[in-house]
């Protein structure tokens, strides 16, 4: 079976794109790759159509050229995907050219972030390494609800409210600084009375300003949502965010810009645990989001982590 080696999904609303796209074209011909299959993501088809199609044709590799929502969705239908054709590897490996708003998997990833080419370069040549990728199913009060694949986090709470108020046009405009002001007004905001499972394990957890499941991410700034975690290290990592008053955001705020490599010590503002997988349950529909992407009115959500489901260039 002959064809195109590289496929690109390619989110076109992003202002970057036609710019990834040229990076990209010229990365697979320095390369000797021939024109890559250029698959664009539309509303109704967001990007696991295109990626299913690009492994029907046998490519080898699938790059994304989009934000986090865009890399999540490919890479849940590329997870464990092996290519037709016989003589290409064995496994579909993921590469990514960040062109959405926060970008968290490449800052994860430690990808190029300005540098298109650089970027391009890696996502079609760079060596495929294993990669964990979380799955979030997130039901409402009748049972109703889907399963999401994530590659960052998954929020419940006023994280998720925090992204659910950041006006489009505003972010558009001001890319990540637009979540600045929406979660500045929520900072006191009274916890939710969440009851969550790890691993089937009780977790004593109280009222929560926010509960985040975490494969691995790096803020905007440098900051981290949780020292020491990885993408390639087979947990979830849970954090408890439940600051009293202006001195525990400030408790959170020093955990995210420390340079330690290992979870700090429980404080009742924010507490760390792990596990594979976790159940939360609400007693009232609380808001959720997925790499960036808000689900609302859920009641419950099961969670778990496939270690080293995807292949990565990174």
């Amino acid at each position: 079976m002959t064809g195109p080696r590289v496929a690109l999904v390619l989110n076109p609303s992003s202002r970057r794109a036609p710019a990834a796209r040229r990076a990209v074209e010229s990365a697979c011909a320095a390369a000797g790759l021939g024109r890559p299959l250029v698959l664009e993501t539309t509303v109704e088809q967001p990007g696991p159509d295109q990626a299913r199609y690009a492994v029907s044709q046998g490519v080898g590799r699938v790059v994304v050229a989009g934000g986090d929502g865009t890399a999540r969705l490919v890479a849940g239908a590329l997870a464990g995907a092996a290519p037709i054709a016989a003589d290409h590897a064995a496994v579909v490996t993921l590469g990514v050219v960040p062109v959405g708003t926060a970008n968290l998997f490449a800052r994860s990833a430690r990808l190029p972030l300005s540098d298109l080419a650089a970027a391009a370069r890696l996502a079609v040549t760079g060596p495929g390494r294993p990669t964990d990728l979380g799955r979030a199913l997130l039901l409402d009060a009748v049972g109703a609800g889907e399963e999401h694949p994530f590659l960052v986090v998954t929020g419940l709470g006023h994280d998720a409210a925090t992204l659910a108020a950041v006006r489009p046009a505003h972010k558009a405009r001001v890319r990540w600084l637009a979540y600045f002001w929406p979660g500045l007004r929520r900072l006191l905001r009274p916890g939710h009375p969440l009851t969550l499972t790890g691993d089937g394990r009780p977790v004593d957890a109280g009222p929560l300003w926010s509960l985040l499941a975490v494969n691995a991410a790096r803020l905007p700034g440098g900051a981290r949502v949780v020292p020491g975690a990885g993408l390639d290290d087979g947990l979830l990592h849970l954090v408890l965010v439940s600051p009293d008053g202006p001195i525990g955001w400030i408790r959170v705020a020093r955990t995210g810009l420390s340079t330690r490599r290992h979870h700090p010590p429980d404080h009742p503002a924010l507490r760390y645990r792990t596990a594979r997988e976790v159940v939360v349950r609400s007693d009232v529909p609380v808001p959720a989001q997925v790499d960036g992407d808000v689900v609302h009115h859920v009641v419950e959500a099961r969670v778990r982590l496939e270690p080293a489901a995807l292949s990565v260039a990174r």
